[in-house]
């Protein structure tokens, strides 16, 4: 699994500042929890986007994750990988994977993408093993993609956050 660790760091961060802060709001000293659950739903947000976005690779398939919809094909149906700012996953079809994670930034542009370079190193390396193992499983004119909603990772999400809430806000 890839993930960028500032990227991911930056959007825990986030979210503990906006929880604690819902927490605030919520407390019997303020009282107000309409707002309070009004600020976590930017936490279930922040964790979506900063923990849950990433790209995923077994020796058979690779997966992007983005806001909680997983997108898998196998590497038969992966003509590249590529790094142009942006890490992407070209497939036959001429469609392109992307992370959000993994977009193009000016940071990134300034510091040279260092953990976009290792991402795309290691797939690019999965990708031409698996290329050179597949022999028996050619590409057959159309991209084999299972896309899921995580909608289990989801409701554990918004247990996590809403539920201390909930408990703060009627005590």
């Amino acid at each position: 699994m890839f993930r960028r660790p500032a990227y991911w760091w930056f959007s825990v961060l986030a979210g503990v500042a906006f929880y604690g802060i819902a927490l605030v709001v919520a407390s019997p000293s303020v009282g107000e929890p309409a707002p309070a659950f009004v600020i976590s739903g930017v936490v279930v947000f922040l964790w979506a986007l900063g923990w849950d976005s990433s790209f995923r690779c077994t020796d058979s398939h690779v997966s992007s994750v983005n806001l909680l919809v997983t997108t898998t094909v196998p590497w038969a149906d992966v003509q590249k990988v590529t790094l142009d700012g942006a890490l992407a996953i070209t497939l036959k079809d001429g469609e392109e994977l992307g992370s959000v994670a993994f977009g193009g930034s000016l940071l990134g542009e300034m510091t040279g993408y260092r953990t976009h370079r290792r991402a795309f190193e290691e797939l690019r390396r999965t990708h031409r093993k698996a290329r050179a193992a597949r022999r028996g499983d050619p590409y057959r004119g159309t991209v084999r993609r299972k896309v899921t909603f995580a909608w289990r990772r989801l409701l554990c999400a918004i247990a996590v956050v809403y539920v201390p809430l909930t408990v703060v806000a009627v005590l």
